[in-house]
């Protein structure tokens, strides 16, 4: 059966991304780092799958279930584009096709609710705005108007008050007085990721021009997808900022280096639950855990394994996605006192999925930790 097809597809694009697809050697890399790969039985959702969808997706063909669910069944963590020896772009094609579902009609509902939740209510989880800094609290200082502004971000304000809590405690312990975005915004990476990119664009110009009415220079964001999706996506998809974005955690660094802030040692063994936006510097929390005298045990001998949440594969695909989440957590329990992250997502989905597994786990972010060891618990 053919579907009713609405798209004018750009032809180059299409033919771009075939032949990329074509260069495929067959090596089978992405198959081995696929953490959804890991957990399924029969090679049935491996990333070379996915990509060989895209003709049939482009042509409006249907889709058998598997070939369906395999589009979905991706956090777009990047583990395949790492590995893949002819620089085969998985989930720039992935991202592709999802746009192209959607745009056919075709994408699941969920995606569909949580893409407009973003775009009307500011959150994936349509959270009362009231209640987004929830998190302040009196022992805060916090700026009525600053050139640096904290971005907290959807799942620290809701989800892991303590992360921001930390931060700004840091951030005050060295002398900053940040402001917060009042009319802060999600950043939209669940619509990057699901190819929702005419939506974002319009999103990120609000966003942008209100930050920069603000007079900020600097957004320093605790969310690794906030620091990405401001700093390299917004500028794609609006116009280079007037302001800089900065992780905190890079902040921390080189406050550590130059003296502002002091650690003292904490008695720890810790595995690091990477950020898959990031993945590309992870030198800097070991550098801070390393300041703290913290052990770090690496997790799956130093290999990148999501944690199995974003993209829409917690939401889509529960199950799954809790399975990927115990890799990480069987794996640190072998060697380790707790994991460390630097993700707030990583803990939001990992924290539910030992809740739903009856599993015990000890995780705490790393700005937290570097707290407790500066100022003390």
């Amino acid at each position: 059966m053919k579907i009713n097809n609405p798209l004018q597809n750009s032809g180059d694009q299409v033919y771009r991304f075939q032949e990329i697809i074509d260069s495929c050697i067959d090596c089978k890399k992405c198959w081995d780092v696929c953490p959804v790969n890991m957990v399924t039985d029969g090679n049935r959702f491996t990333p070379q799958g996915k990509i060989e969808s895209l003709a049939k997706i482009v042509a409006c063909e249907e889709l058998s279930k598997d070939e369906y669910d395999n589009i979905y069944l991706s956090t777009r963590c990047g583990a395949c584009d790492d590995v893949c020896p002819v620089d085969i772009p998985i989930t720039d094609i992935i991202q592709y096709e999802r746009q192209l579902l959607a745009q056919q009609g075709r994408e699941p509902a969920k995606t569909t609710a949580i893409s407009q939740n973003i775009i009307e209510h500011n959150s994936p989880g349509a959270k009362d705005p009231s209640k987004r800094f929830d998190w302040v609290t009196d022992d805060l200082d916090i700026a009525e108007s600053s050139e640096i502004a904290y971005m907290a971000g959807c799942w620290v304000s809701y989800s892991q008050p303590d992360i921001a809590r930390a931060t700004i405690r840091l951030l005050n312990h060295a002398g900053i007085r940040p402001m917060i975005l009042k009319d802060e915004k999600c950043c939209g990476l669940f619509l990057v990721d699901n190819g929702h990119l005419e939506q974002l664009a319009e999103h990120a110009r609000k966003f942008v021009d209100y930050i920069e009415s603000l007079g900020v220079k600097k957004v320093i964001a605790s969310c690794p997808g906030c620091y990405i999706v401001l700093g390299k996506e917004y500028p794609k998809l609006y116009r280079e900022l007037n302001f800089e974005v900065e992780h905190s955690l890079k902040v921390f660094k080189d406050m550590i280096a130059d003296g502002t802030l002091k650690p003292r040692k904490l008695d720890l063994a810790v595995s690091v639950r990477d950020a898959c936006p990031i993945r590309g510097s992870k030198d800097i929390p070991r550098s801070i855990l390393e300041s703290m005298g913290v052990e770090v045990k690496e997790l799956f001998e130093e290999k990148q394994v999501c944690c199995g949440g974003p993209a829409g594969l917690k939401p889509n695909f529960p199950e799954i996605a809790n399975n990927i989440a115990m890799l990480s957590v069987k794996d640190y329990k072998d060697k380790a006192d707790m994991l460390a992250s630097y993700c707030p997502f990583c803990m939001h989905h990992m924290e539910g999925a030992c809740k739903s597994k009856d599993e015990e786990m000890e995780m705490k972010d790393i700005s937290v930790l570097l707290a407790e060891s500066v100022l003390g618990k």
